[in-house]
């Protein structure tokens, strides 16, 4: 189900959970209590079912009328959050923010478009609307937000700050839209949803594949997405809501103020080699064994390439050329069974290779700090039931390996 055509409808569910009455509502929106009273009943219309139980004392609304109507309100905040800038007041309420009472789906739809496209041209054409429409929907924006959202440059439109946090603020909307809908019960099935998951390398393969198994068994309604990636691009996906966490070895402190992060256990690092390595044979190796080795190097910027720096640092080894980075644990594996190169990974990671003989861990003390495993989530993140069973599956198994 999309919401999002019935967003103005949602504004009024909204509204009368918040005052409790049509009448209310309506002063509140700064419209005809009857304008409120037929938005609810086109509401009810789509969902369905009744959003309210009617009193004499006023309007109590259903226990899915009061979800759906918390996803509604944490959209219309979105909206007065990139508001801010008009008042310089720490927090809006929604119901306090123009912007917030007066956008419409098709300015969302029209913002997303443009932004993407940096041309009115092409986001007519995506929209199937007229050029001169999509001016339009621009300039009521603009005029909603008081502030420049695009500047028009020789390579067509460019977010000007303002833009790029209302562009934002579309997407964490129509993030909670989805989530509503997907929390909407549905008949026979338990849970339902779709989870996308951004992955980190070197970390996440003893950590994912118990807990993906458990949620898929446990709810088969469930669609579960798993993306590889470098940190960099899963942290602007999961900032704009087109994942819903990332899941690996965690920086020092989250890289956004708007992203918190959770550690599920602490792993260790140890440098690995190909079964028959001529390494491999002995049964104690001094650091001064490897000055000449060749080794496939972590990416740069990452806890794994820190890792690797303290742990030549801290034994006197020259700095080795960084001659091969490899971004993916299956790479280096492949990289490391075909050489005699080393690399520093995890040996929880690798069990299974060094199980079957492929792989083998040097007996070498690697002098490392604690490396935390863990997950990223969007602040003030609300999960669906779907989400939160997959957050529990993540620490459950997290304490496991702890």
């Amino acid at each position: 189900m999309n919401l999002l055509p019935h967003w103005r409808l949602l504004r009024a569910l909204a509204a009368v959970v918040e005052t409790g009455s049509t009448q209310r509502a309506g002063a509140l929106l700064h419209v005809a209590q009857s304008s409120v009273a037929r938005a609810v009943q086109q509401l009810e219309a789509v969902a369905g079912t009744a959003l309210f139980e009617r009193a004499g004392r006023g309007m109590l609304p259903t226990p899915a009328g009061q979800q759906l109507a918390l996803r509604a309100a944490r959209a219309l905040q979105l909206f007065a959050d990139a508001d801010r800038h008009r008042t310089r007041h720490a927090t809006t309420r929604w119901h306090e923010s123009p912007l917030a009472l007066g956008l419409a789906a098709r300015h969302v739809e029209v913002l997303l478009a443009v932004a993407a496209g940096a041309s009115e041209a092409r986001a007519a054409q995506q929209l199937g609307v007229s050029q001169p429409a999509v001016h339009q929907s621009l300039q009521q924006l603009a005029h909603l937000s008081a502030a420049t959202l695009f500047v028009r440059t020789r390579t067509g439109l460019r977010l000007e700050e303002a833009g790029d946090a209302l562009v934002r603020a579309c997407r964490l909307a129509l993030a909670e839209l989805r989530q509503a809908a997907e929390e909407w019960p549905r008949a026979g099935v338990a849970l339902q949803g779709r989870l996308v998951v951004g992955t980190l390398p070197y970390s996440t393969t003893m950590l994912l594949a118990p807990a993906v198994e458990q949620l898929l068994h446990r709810e088969p309604g469930v669609e579960l997405v798993l993306i590889d990636g470098t940190f960099d691009a899963l942290v602007a996906q999961l900032r704009n809501a087109e994942m819903d966490c990332i899941v690996g070895a965690l920086r020092h402190a989250p890289p956004h103020a708007d992203l918190q992060q959770e550690c599920l256990f602490d792993d260790r690092l140890a440098v690995v080699a190909r079964a028959g390595h001529p390494l491999a044979t002995r049964k104690r190796i001094a650091w001064s064994a490897l000055h000449k080795a060749q080794w496939v190097m972590p990416m740069p910027d990452t806890p794994a390439q820190r890792a690797f720096d303290h742990m030549v640092q801290a034994t006197g080894l020259p700095v080795p050329s960084a001659q091969l980075r490899a971004n993916s644990a299956m790479l280096m594996q492949a990289l490391l069974q075909d050489s005699d190169r080393l690399a520093l990974m995890s040996p929880r990671q690798m069990a299974r290779e060094i199980a079957a003989g492929l792989l083998v861990e040097l007996p070498l003390a690697v002098p490392q700090d604690a490396r935390h495993i863990g997950v990223l989530w969007r602040a003030g993140y609300l999960p669906t039931p779907a989400a939160a069973q997959w957050q529990s599956l993540l620490r459950e198994v997290g304490r496991s390996l702890g």
